[in-house]
This record gives structure tokens, sequence and C-alpha cells, in this order.
């Protein structure tokens, strides 16, 4: 995949990148990789109900319990989906602790590019938009790559907590980035 650096923004989720997107999320089953963000969507089947729910929970509509408004976002290059992001429009209890305002993923055939930075700038970006001024994000002790592009975009290590995550206790650590 030949990913034009210079054209790298966000999009909402559209059809557009469906074919790359379906092509991702091969990827990241591929690499076992399970909290990429997606991971109910069932590729060509599910699509369009997958499109119709980002903007149901960007508006804030039919969330089921415990959840909070949230916008989506794919990093694009203009061509290729390259990672998916989500600026959750305010914390509950449970998300300050383990999720924060801000998730964020690539692509395996994009790892190790310096995408993941780019795509947190931006985000933080869209945090801005929804009134965010302190972002939280967390992400596992042993995720050396997510906390590395939280302190490259100055996150400040805040605490780490445990959670339990699919019934195994996960460190978890904590950053605050002022926006």
């Amino acid at each position: 995949m030949d990913i034009d650096m210079n054209e790298l923004k966000l999009v909402k989720p559209c059809q557009t990148y469906r074919e790359s997107f379906i092509a991702a999320i091969a990827e990241y089953r591929k690499h076992k990789v399970i909290d990429f963000g997606y991971p109910e969507v069932e590729l060509d089947e599910d699509f369009y109900y997958f499109l119709r729910r980002c903007d149901e929970r960007r508006e804030g509509r039919n969330l089921p319990k415990g959840y909070v408004p949230d916008s989506a976002f794919w990093l694009t290059d203009g061509v290729h989906y390259l990672g998916s992001g989500n600026v959750r429009h305010f914390l509950n209890e449970d998300l300050k602790g383990y999720g924060g305002h801000i998730g964020y993923s690539i692509r395996p055939a994009a790892w190790g590019l310096g995408l993941g930075t780019v795509q947190l700038h931006l985000l933080l970006d869209e945090a801005k938009k929804v009134g965010i001024t302190t972002a939280r994000l967390t992400c596992f002790d042993d995720n050396v790559g997510s906390y590395r592009i939280m302190e490259k975009n100055g996150g400040t290590l805040i605490n780490k907590v445990w959670n339990r995550v699919n019934g195994r206790k996960r460190l978890t650590r904590i950053y605050e980035i002022g926006l």
C-alpha cells in the first residue's frame, strides 16, 4: 500500500473507503487484534448499519447503557482507510479510568509509519471542537506504542490503575493532554 503522507486527514466513516475499511478489518482479525474499535462489524452485510450507528452515536441517539455520545473518524490519505478514531464528547465514571475521551487504532498494514502520532494530533483538534479542554486518554501499561503516541502529543501520565478487561486484570495508564 502506497500511502500519501501529505494527504492525511480525518473523515467521517463513509462509503468512499468501504473496501479499504473491510480489508483493514480482515487485517485486524488476522493479527488477532480485538480492541481496534469495531470488532462487531461483520464486513459487507453490516456496513450500512455501521454507518447509521456512527451517526446515531455522534448525535447521542439510541446509545447502549453506559455509553456516551462520540464522534467516529477515519484516518485516510484520500485513497486508503488507515485507521479509526473516536472522540467521546464527555466522560462517565467508567471512562475516566478506562477508555478516556479518545480512542484510536492504525490498521496493521500501516503500523510503524508514525501515523498514530498524526492521527492523535488530528483527533485532539476534533476534541476541541466538542468543547474538551483537557483530554483524558488511557492505554494498557504494556502498550508502549500507544503511550509513546500520547507522550509525543503532549500527554502527561497522571495515574496507573488496574482494570478488569475480558475477565483479566490489566494495568492501565491514564494520561491527560491540555487543549
